[in-house]
């Protein structure tokens, strides 16, 4: 779907901040909270790595009430920076979210809390629509996709946030993680931190932003979806189809040009799996790119931050071109859920709209 949407407001709590603009710093800084940490309340206490938000309940091991408290303080950032331009505003707003597929620890009746503790964000002028999307990693960007119809005008909507958030930091969570050989530990060879986030981000139609005279932060060009059915934790060998599909499609206004993508934000976070699959994308359409081997992940700073990770990318990737240090005017984002959701979309610096691809390489 090739459209012409603005990202206009974003927020973010993660281990390495508590708001878009300090997160998207503290990534590029390469601060990190990654600590090996044990955690009493399961048997085995030996050391392994972790990055948690300090300023939450350390001793709270509730996956759900963590994500409420991340998903509540991230949302209101946002909707603290649309305030002043929506002073008459009076609409109920959809508010997409990413949460986790379900897992040990973390079950569908477990969003209702989430929900609940993201509604009550709202007012009553703006009131929030949550719709939640237990489908992991790509669930962001796959409501990216649903918020860019709801804000055409034949969607009824002028603005949609969307938004992601994880926290793995329950105990029958990590405690799955480590029986599948997921938890990174000391002396392996793969695996993740178990991370914690939140973030969300408001988009609307460029007449509209223009009309509320909201500054834009990113331009939505292309949003896609596609499956992948050789999934990860099976014998299956994944050769990255249902990605390279995905990514293709979003690819696709580029074609016929010399234009390539300068920055790719994805969800690797160290384990095989996810790093092969790009390979395989990168193989079949690394031409599209400045550099298909520079990938930028939050993961080294925020420890693995699952259903969090599309929203994150969204705002890294604004706060990029708002700070000026993205390396060009345009950017690949990605991400891949165990259950087979693939989802991509291309950005671009706003004042690089359709009308000048091609003029800065």
């Amino acid at each position: 779907m090739s459209t012409d949407v603005k990202l206009v407001a974003s927020g973010a709590r993660a281990p390495v901040g508590t708001t878009a603009e300090s997160v998207a710093a503290a990534v590029r800084a390469g601060i990190s909270r990654v600590r090996r940490l044990q955690v009493p309340e399961l048997r085995r206490q030996s050391a392994s790595f972790l990055a948690r938000d300090a300023l939450l309940d350390p001793g709270e091991w509730s996956g759900a009430a963590r994500m409420a408290a991340l998903g509540a303080a991230a949302l209101a950032e946002v909707l603290g920076k649309l305030a002043p331009a929506l002073t008459q505003w009076n609409a109920e707003v959809p508010v997409l979210v990413g949460l986790p597929e379900e897992r040990p620890g973390w079950k569908s009746a477990d969003a209702a809390r989430v929900v609940a503790a993201l509604a009550a964000v709202g007012s009553v002028r703006l009131r929030l629509r949550v719709e939640p999307r237990l489908a992991g990693h790509a669930s962001a960007l796959e409501g990216l996709q649903e918020a860019v119809r709801r804000v055409s005008r034949a969607g009824g909507f002028p603005l949609a946030i969307v938004g992601g958030v994880d926290s793995y930091h329950d105990v029958q969570t990590l405690a799955w993680l480590r029986e599948r050989n997921q938890w990174l530990e000391a002396g392996a060879r793969t695996g993740f931190a178990p991370g914690e986030a939140a973030a969300f981000v408001a988009v609307m139609a460029s007449p509209d932003a223009r009309r509320w005279g909201l500054v834009p932060h990113a331009t939505v060009r292309t949003t896609t979806t596609a499956r992948e059915t050789r999934l990860i934790h099976t014998d299956d060998l994944n050769l990255g189809e249902g990605l390279t599909a995905a990514v293709g499609e979003a690819l696709a206004p580029l074609g016929g040009t010399q234009v390539q993508v300068e920055n790719i934000h994805s969800d690797i976070n160290g384990e095989r799996y996810r790093s092969e699959e790009w390979g395989f994308v990168a193989l079949r359409l690394g031409s599209a790119f400045r550099d298909a081997s520079a990938v930028h992940t939050p993961v080294s700073s925020c420890g693995e931050v699952g259903a969090a990770t599309g929203a994150l990318n969204l705002v890294l990737c604004a706060q990029a071109w708002r700070r000026r240090y993205a390396r060009g005017p345009r950017a690949l984002l990605w991400g891949s859920s165990e259950a087979g959701l693939r989802a991509a979309a291309l950005l671009e610096e706003p004042l690089s709209g359709s009308s000048r691809v091609g003029a800065r390489q």
